[in-house]
Formats: structure tokens, sequence, C-alpha cells
């Protein structure tokens, strides 16, 4: 997990912006040791997150415990700027006769799950980066992933946790009990803040029973919407899987070398549709009952858990794929009502006849929450802001109203940051915005916790990429370690 901390420079006791700035590094190095601190060539990769943002960090800190979480906080306040990288792969325990488990902030989600199979439980949340997100990172942004149409979200899951507010203090909320009902629910207001509130460093979440048999079914269809109107077909039939994930041929392309032998994308899209349950026989035709409902022009099944395996892999590589690509990429994460699923793919394909541009879609087709990704040159790179912000809107106008009972979100796991807040007021309107920035003012009132992030800080119109700072690329900008492939 990596947490940001930082702040305008508050000129306390005569100090002038120099000084403090310069003593900063010293003063943290002698709060967490030299052994947690990094400054010079090791904080390559602390400038930058997956975005094309970029920055120039002072120092970086990677605390050993909450009370070195703590610690730089109280120097952040004094004025200056800092990132900290809090409590990487701490340690985890599970306590299966409670159904809970303890985990640090640094945690790799698949350790989590792991561990919880040893002793016959699951941790449900799944995003497709389980094998390097962090369980800190998916309660900030509370993250979703391929289960959650069965399982549900992060925060369905979080029931205890120890936070370190912006002036130091330490909070514990929660615990391992399973239901409280006595003043507010603090804890919630801390999962998907993104960081802005505090810093998480350890949390409980509760574990389930593990299943003991899952079938997995790959189902071909000629085009992307008559996908998207299966979903909705299915689950209305009464059918509601594990997972279930869409993905288009654009995206099949890109990850076909993962994918088991005849499992080829030769059509428009495909749906990756898994069930789960203790009895093999009922899984297995509960499966074949659904892909019949599904009604699509190809149907495969996994014959083993080698191909499935690689089913999902081949999913969860479209990420990584990206990644390591050589060409630009935009990915999105947009949610509607699922029955919205199918028209919100029209107008994608739409917008992409439009402009020229490439754009593939995977997406959490149960749940109605897609992932439209623009692929382009750098000749189309003007034209990436206009389409990008058209998702958006496309997304917030099927659901009639930003603040109705069926409205939608530009954001449905991976969080607002910099690049989606100026879309926030448009989602949640004008009164709630008030009332998280009043919220944000009593719990940071120095603004020191991942600031400019969530709040509108400019319009939201088609301009919007184009006036965040690294969208037009620097030329002189050194490369980072994975585009040389390191």
């Amino acid at each position: 997990m990596t947490s940001y901390v930082s702040s305008a420079i508050s000129l306390t006791h005569g100090d002038s912006v120099e000084t403090v700035t310069q003593a900063l590094p010293d003063r943290l190095r002698a709060i967490v040791g030299s052994e947690h601190f990094l400054q010079g060539e090791r904080m390559d990769e602390y400038g930058h997150d997956a975005t094309f943002m970029e920055a120039s960090p002072l120092c970086a800190v990677r605390p050993a415990d909450t009370e070195q979480v703590a610690a730089p906080n109280t120097v952040a306040t004094a004025g200056a700027g800092v990132i900290t990288a809090a409590l990487d792969r701490a340690a985890n325990e599970v306590d299966a006769p409670n159904t809970v488990a303890t985990a640090g902030a640094g945690v790799i989600t698949a350790a989590l799950d792991r561990a919880a199979n040893e002793h016959g439980l699951m941790y449900p949340p799944d995003p497709a980066s389980i094998e390097m997100s962090t369980i800190g990172g998916n309660v900030a942004c509370n993250s979703g992933g391929m289960r959650c149409i069965k399982y549900g979200v992060t925060a369905d899951y979080v029931i205890g946790a120890t936070v370190v507010l912006a002036d130091g203090r330490v909070m514990r909320l929660g615990g391992k009990l399973r239901k409280r009902a006595s003043g507010y629910r603090l804890l919630q207001l801390f999962i998907g803040s993104e960081g802005t509130l505090g810093i998480i460093t350890e949390v409980i979440v509760k574990l389930v029973p593990l299943p003991r048999f899952r079938a997995t079914a790959m189902v071909g269809f000629a085009s992307l919407e008559e996908a998207g109107v299966a979903v909705s077909r299915s689950l209305a039939a009464g059918h509601f899987p594990a997972a279930i994930e869409i993905l288009d041929r654009g995206s099949l392309e890109l990850v076909r070398d993962k994918l088991p032998p005849g499992f080829e994308p030769h059509l428009e899209a495909v749906l990756i549709v898994e069930l789960d349950g203790n009895d093999e026989e009922f899984v297995q035709l509960d499966l074949m009952r659904m892909v019949e409902v599904l009604d699509g022009v190809d149907n495969r099944i996994a014959q083993s858990s080698l191909e499935r395996d690689k089913l999902w892999d081949a999913r969860r590589s479209f990420g990584k794929v990206l990644m390591a690509m050589p060409k630009n990429f935009f990915a999105e994460d947009v949610a509607v009502p699922i029955v919205e699923v199918p028209e919100m793919i029209r107008r994608v394909h739409e917008l992409a006849r439009q402009t020229g541009l490439r754009i593939v879609t995977v997406g959490h087709a149960g749940d109605g929450n897609l992932h439209p990704t623009i692929l382009f040159t750098d000749d189309q790179r003007h034209l990436v802001s206009h389409a990008a912000a058209q998702i958006f809107r496309d997304a917030l106008s099927l659901g009639g109203s930003v603040s109705a009972e069926h409205g939608l979100s530009v954001s449905a796991e991976h969080g607002l940051g910099a690049l989606k807040r100026d879309f926030a007021e448009r989602e949640h309107g004008p009164i709630a915005i008030e009332l998280m920035k009043q919220m944000k003012a009593t719990l940071d009132p120095h603004g020191i916790l991942n600031p400019h992030k969530i709040f509108p800080e400019q319009p939201a119109d088609d301009e919007f990429l184009n006036a965040m700072p690294g969208w037009i690329p620097d030329p002189n900008r050194r490369p980072r370690k994975a585009e040389l492939g390191l």
C-alpha cells in the first residue's frame, strides 16, 4: 500500500520554506531508521503510479509498524511533503474459529486469500490485480473484482481497522465482532476514501467457507451487445454465478497467448462464467443450465482445473498486457445498471467509430462494471480526452440522475483520484460534495493526506485530460522501470 502524505508548507516558529524542507529528511530518518528511509535514486518508483502522472518526491519512508506511520504525520503537519509506503507485505493472521483474518495494509490480496484457504476459508474480494494489489489499497478504493456479483466488495468484509489520523493520533475501529449497533459507522467512512481521511495500517476482515467445487465456461457471441443482453437474461432467470466476466474481441486478441488451446478469440465477445458450491454434480448441472440460458453461438466448458486456471489467468492478464505494451492506453472504470450494459457497450462502439480510436472493453458484467480501454497512437492523443469525457457522460446519463435511486458511477472500484475528480460533482451532486469537504476539513484540516484527490479542481469538460500535468509527454522524461521491462 502507498499512502500519500503532503502539505502546503506551514511557516511556523519563523522557519522558512527552505529550512523546513531541508530539515525534513533528517527528521524522518531519525524516526523510522535508515532501513525504512529512501532518498535519491532509490526514489525512482515512488514518483508515479500506474497512470501517466509523475512528481519528484523529496523522500519516502516505509514504516515497520503503526507507530512509525503516525510519527511522520506529526512532522508533516509542521510543514513539508512526504510519501509513506505503509507496512509493505506485513504479516496476516487467520482466526479460523471466528472466521476472520487480521492483515497489515501491505499484505498482498492473494496472499491473504491463500492463507484463508489453508483453513478451508476464503477472502472473496478478488480484483484482477489480486497478485499485486494490497489489502490497504483495496480498502482505500473499496475494490470489487470478479467474484463481487455473488460475494460483494471490500466494504462488505472489513469489520475492523487501525487508522492513523492526519495529526498522528491512532484510532482503532471495529473488531472481530460480526454485529455492532452502537455509535456512528466511522469504519465505513474510511473505506473508499482513497487515503484522504486517514492512513489504514491494519484491517480485520470477515472470511467465508471455501467452496469445494468450481465449474467454468467461456460462452461466445456474435456481438458485444448480445453478450450484454445475455447477462441480464440469465440473472433474471435466477442464475447468480460466482463470476461472469465480459471481454470483447479486441481484449481477447491482447491476451490470446494466455488462453487454453482451442479457446481462440474468433468471435466478437465472450463471457467467462464460473459457478461454485459444495456439490460437484449440482455445480456442473447449474453451469450447463446457465450456459443454455445465455444462448451463445459457441460454448466451451473448461474440462480441467488447468483449463479453468488458464481462462482466469487470461482475464487477469489484461491489465498486465496493457502495461507491457509500447502503445499508449487509457483504461476506464464505469458502472451502469445491469440492464443498461448493452446500451453502454453500444455507445462505446459508436464512440470508437466516430473518433477512429481503438477501444477495447472488459468488465464485470454481472454488476454492470465495465472497463473501456482506449488504445491510441501519439498522433491520436488529442482525441483521447474528449473520448474519455464522453464515456463518463454516457455512463452518468444512463442512470437518469446522478442523485437518483438508480444513479450510477464514473468509478466502480478504482476510485476518483486526480484523473476523475472533476466529474465527482456530476455523480454525487453539490450537497454531497460539500458534506464530503466538511468531513475532510474536520479530519485533515491542513490537507496533508493525499491532497488534490476526489474533489473537483477544474471544469469537467472535454479538456480535462489535456489539463493534467504529464498527459503531454516530456521528451526528456526518464523511462520507468516497467517500460524498460525491469
